[in-house]
């Protein structure tokens, strides 16, 4: 019997420490690293081939915007004769007259330009949130390789465990008749598998969800078998200085972006401010009396301009404050988030170093304690099994915290890059 709970504690043990491959699901090979899982990221991502296309789109926009509008051609005729002696007539009347001619409205090189600048600035934004896209799908895929790989280890745990209570459970149930244990503690050890197998059951659908997730953005490759545990991610040496990386982060980029796309805005409302002449020139053809030509030139009068074209220069004015503020705005979450993930990474080392140098060693300490008693017969199988429930407890625990830390890790390179390691 007390080699029997002494192998329930040592399998507790190697679920967690043992460095073996986990024997997952999908296909066989070489465990997926993570370093492996970021690299397979596929290049082909829709979202940043949308992003470059509209980029694309964006300068093509601007080419037209450039350039002149285009001529209009017009037609049409002039006192067309409805009544009288040459009612109807396309030719008898005088004043009849056929006419042809060309109009555009003259766009001044100065709004054309500011327009173009404009939709430029829209293409730099699309290209800054492909690169902000870029580094959160590497953050992604190594969150769900986590959680993948936490997944599996708990599982891991949890089967051994599983497999020793029913080994432990037929033994109780054999010193029944002896009086070495009690019907009730069988009862228990019954409910003890049933739990134990719940959560064995919350684990694989964990891990089945982080798989579909990682799959998302590696393909098949999510099925590949995982580590049995998470290694240390490596992180910058100096964590108090990655605040000064925070400016180069795409995030940030991208909201800088968009502040020059408002700001560009206010050039073209004060160039659509700025007057802009149309003109035409039209031949008119009198059948039967000879041929005229009309030119005009036109000017918008602007009688309203404080309730228009001002109002369109202050609006422009208040989204580009806005999109100041907004920058500003991700800058101090970015710079939040970064210091929770730290204070996440800094706790997770903490907890970790808790439960290895004090609650794992005072557990196997208590569980050879009760051990000595049980075999003295001044105790029962209560004890142990229940130190034996508690090591799993803390060693799950142990699991979650070094989960923790690594995602912790994996949101500091988010922010900081990985240039800085």
């Amino acid at each position: 019997m007390n080699r029997l709970i002494r192998a329930a504690v040592a399998g507790c043990a190697i679920a967690i420490a043992t460095p073996a491959l986990a024997q997952g699901r999908g296909a066989g090979g070489a465990a997926l690293a993570l370093e492996e899982a970021v690299t397979l990221a596929r290049p082909d991502q829709p979202r940043l081939a949308a992003y470059e296309l509209e980029a694309r789109a964006s300068e093509q926009a601007a080419v037209a915007a450039r350039s002149l509008p285009d001529l209009e051609l017009t037609v049409g005729i002039q006192n067309f004769p409805i009544r009288g002696d040459n009612a109807f007539s396309p030719v008898d009347d005088a004043m009849t007259m056929y006419t042809i001619g060309v109009m555009r409205e003259q766009v001044r090189r100065s709004r054309r330009q500011a327009e173009a600048q404009s939709i430029l600035a829209q293409a730099l934004v699309s290209r800054r949130q492909a690169g902000a896209e870029e580094r959160r799908i590497r953050r992604e895929v190594m969150r769900a390789w986590i959680d993948a790989v936490e997944a599996r280890a708990k599982q891991r745990l949890l089967e051994r465990l599983i497999a020793e209570l029913r080994t432990g459970r037929k033994v109780i149930e054999a010193g029944v008749p002896t009086g070495a244990s009690a019907p009730a503690l069988a009862l228990e050890a019954d409910a003890e598998i049933g739990l134990q197998e719940s959560l064995l059951a919350d684990a694989r659908r964990a891990e089945a969800r982080a798989r579909a997730e990682l799959s998302r953005w590696i393909g098949p490759a999510a099925d590949r078998p995982l580590p049995s545990s998470l290694p240390a991610i490596e992180l910058p040496p100096n964590l108090d200085q990655g605040l000064a990386a925070l400016a180069a982060h795409p995030q940030l980029q991208v909201a800088a972006a968009e502040q020059q796309a408002a700001e560009s805005q206010i050039e073209v409302a004060r160039q659509e401010r700025n007057r802009d002449l149309s003109w035409s020139v039209m031949l008119g053809i009198r059948p039967k009396y000879g041929e005229m030509v009309s030119a005009s030139v036109s000017f918008p009068l602007q009688l309203n301009r404080s309730n228009r074209q001002d109002r369109v220069i202050a609006e422009a004015q208040e989204r580009a404050g806005a999109a100041r503020l907004r920058l500003e705005d991700a800058r101090r979450e970015l710079e939040r988030d970064y210091r929770a993930a730290v204070a996440d990474y800094s706790g997770g080392e903490a907890q970790l170093t808790w439960i290895e140098r004090e609650a794992v060693p005072a557990l196997e300490s208590a569980f050879a304690a009760a051990e000595a008693r049980y075999a003295a017969g001044a105790d029962t199988l209560d004890q142990p099994f229940a130190i034996i429930r508690r090591y799993v407890e803390v060693s799950m625990q142990s699991v979650e915290a070094r989960a923790r830390r690594e995602r912790a890790a994996a949101e500091i390179l988010y922010i900081v890059g990985e240039a800085g390691r």
